[in-house]
């Protein structure tokens, strides 16, 4: 807890930690010196002279008025250092997740990353506040009064300070009982959320097939055991509570024991023993406000572990070249955001996959097995085969969203992994076969790939991806909603905002993944001549199925299970007669199919 609270602090905060940690213990000792005034108050009321009582009054006055100044103060550093915490804390676990491993991201880590960005809100703010502070006060407080108490009774002083140990043990002991169950608990409850959402997602899939009830679904069973884990938790919290409360009943007899023998003794005078029973159970006050917290120290130790878990995500590499530079790293520096388009401009860079293996998990076989491709600069590499064949994970490894488990990814001869993750991502401009549009306007989306970009750039954008004639159809045009995921475009309409995204961007490498797979023969043609006339100059790998994506290609690479089997232009391949010739002739066959009456 500790180890991620200071690393999620900004820089420059120690001084102001621990000028907070210093008032918090002089409020503490203010208290303290209140509870003890007690003792001589009393006694001087009690006595020949009550009036004597005043000066002690005075003290008591003036400690009580210290140490609420001194909360002020600790409250208002408190909210600084937390409100600190909370922008540097949101911008530590952002800038994280854009550098984490896209193999991390399983639906658990999901969840953890998700309930890590949820976390670093108000819980960030309060948690010096609402949470520290009081710990560490309900700590040092009993101390501070077993201290104070030694020249007033050291017997009793003896006491309370061996009392420490054992209660703050109970307390321990207390939390470990349930402290397993707990942390199931919240695992279900993460599993319960997911599973509602991915309900509430899958409502048109689920009803049409029937199975829109919760019994014998996931959501049904995750319910199920989140009801277990909860029941488990409240059983396991009986004991520990038991635990703590016999620790603290033994203290308090302990302790009015030791008042009673110096005062049967004659060590203490009555007035001044009724006193030391008030002063032991603000002794004892303190472990309560501990039990009370208890819950919330479990929840705030949850949500610091899913933010340590996300800031120990394994990273991608962070390169250590600069976007600009000489010699061989110069082609991958940012490209240039004129609007000059010529095709005087340098034609793109080169990509060499160099010996490269690469599997998506130590479980998991070989999707690539040494395999060495070069792409020239300027050309139109088509890659096809069967699925499995690794063609997705090509594209993956170039556009630098995984990385190679052995080999290399070379950008004209310069390693990839060398390069900063910025110059990773001015280089490759990327057209997943699914695409996904943010909740916002198709202005809006498209201009996620150039965000600079003027009136004139946008409308050439959207011209080559046949966009134009979908902004002309709705009636806000370039400001229509495209819904979440896109959700109110049909799937053609969004790959051409996503293509238009693309070829906006400029970027020297544009990857195209099965742009046409699931598109009716009208968008087909739309992507399709979108992709061929883009006029930039870059190096371009497109991965297809159909034979519309791969006609104006330069060369065709068919992968297959990781491997290169054929490699060469259509017409050398066709000549060939081997597996391209076949795949080509099915695709041919399938698109003169016709239904009869």
């Amino acid at each position: 807890m500790i180890r991620t609270l200071l690393a999620l602090l900004p820089a420059g905060s120690g001084p102001r930690l621990a000028g907070h940690l210093a008032l918090t213990t002089l409020g503490v000792l203010l208290r303290a010196a209140g509870v003890v005034l007690l003792v001589p108050l009393v006694s001087a009321l009690f006595s020949d002279d009550p009036a004597g009582a005043w000066p002690w009054v005075a003290w008591l006055t003036l400690a009580t008025a210290a140490g609420w100044a001194v909360d002020s103060v600790t409250v208002r550093l408190g909210f600084d250092i937390g409100f600190g915490l909370l922008e540097s804390g949101q911008r530590a676990v952002a800038d994280r997740l854009a550098d984490i491993r896209l193999t991390w991201f399983t639906s658990g880590h999901t969840a953890t990353a998700r309930q890590a960005v949820a976390a670093t809100g108000p819980d960030l703010v309060g948690l010096i506040i609402y949470l520290v502070a009081p710990i560490v006060g309900a700590v040092l407080l009993p101390i501070a009064i077993g201290l104070a108490l030694l020249p007033i009774a050291w017997p009793l002083g003896v006491a309370a300070l061996a009392g420490v140990p054992v209660l703050l043990g109970a307390f321990w002991l207390a939390g470990r009982v349930s402290h397993r169950a707990d942390r199931a608990a919240a695992a279900s409850n993460s599993a319960l959320t997911e599973r509602i959402v991915e309900f509430a997602r899958t409502q048109q899939a689920l009803r049409a097939s029937r199975r829109v009830g919760v019994e014998g679904s996931h959501v049904g069973a995750a319910l199920a055991a989140q009801h277990g884990a909860s029941v488990r938790l409240l059983l396991l919290q009986v004991p520990g509570q038991l635990i703590f409360g016999l620790a603290s009943q033994v203290a308090l007899v302990l302790l009015a024991g030791t008042i009673v023998v110096l005062t049967t003794s004659g060590a203490l005078a009555a007035p001044a023993a009724v006193a030391l029973i008030v002063v032991v159970v603000r002794y004892l006050e303190p472990f309560t406000v501990l039990a009370e917290l208890s819950p919330g120290v479990e929840s705030a130790l949850g949500v610091l572990r899913d933010i340590r878990e996300v800031l120990d995500a394994p990273a991608v590499p962070a390169g250590r070249k600069a976007q600009a530079g000489g010699g061989a790293a110069a082609s991958v520096r940012a490209p240039d955001r004129s609007h000059d388009r010529s095709p005087d401009r340098a034609l793109g860079p080169r990509l060499e996959l160099r010996d490269v293996q690469f599997s998506y998990g130590a479980a998991s076989a070989q999707v690539l097995d040494g395999l060495s491709l070069t792409f020239e600069p300027g050309t139109t590499t088509a890659i096809v085969g069967p699925s499995g064949s690794g063609k997705s994970t090509v594209l993956s490894l170039l556009a630098g969203l995984q990385y190679p488990t052995a080999g290399a990814v070379l950008v004209d001869g310069v390693d990839a992994a060398t390069l900063t993750g910025a110059a990773r991502r001015e280089l490759v401009s990327v057209v997943f076969q699914h695409p996904y549009l943010f909740d916002g306007s198709i202005r809006d989306n498209v201009l996620v790939g150039r965000p600079a970009a003027d009136d004139a750039q946008l409308e050439l954008a959207a011209q080559l991806a046949q966009v134009d004639e979908l902004i002309a159809r709705l009636p806000d045009g370039w400001d229509s909603r495209v819904g979440e995921a896109g959700g109110s475009l049909s799937g053609g309409e969004k790959q051409r905002v996503s293509i238009a995204r693309a070829l906006l961007k400029l970027a020297p490498v544009l990857l195209v993944d099965e742009a046409t797979s699931a598109l009716d023969t009208e968008n087909e043609a739309a992507v399709a001549s979108a992709l061929a006339g883009d006029p930039a100059p870059r190096t371009r790998v497109i991965v297809a199925h159909r034979l519309s994506s791969i006609r104006a290609a330069d060369r065709v690479v068919f992968l297959e299970s990781g491997v290169v089997a054929e490699d060469g232009t259509i017409d050398e391949l066709l000549a060939a007669g081997g597996r391209f010739a076949e795949f080509w002739r099915q695709q041919d066959a399938a698109g003169a199919w016709q239904l009869r009456a």
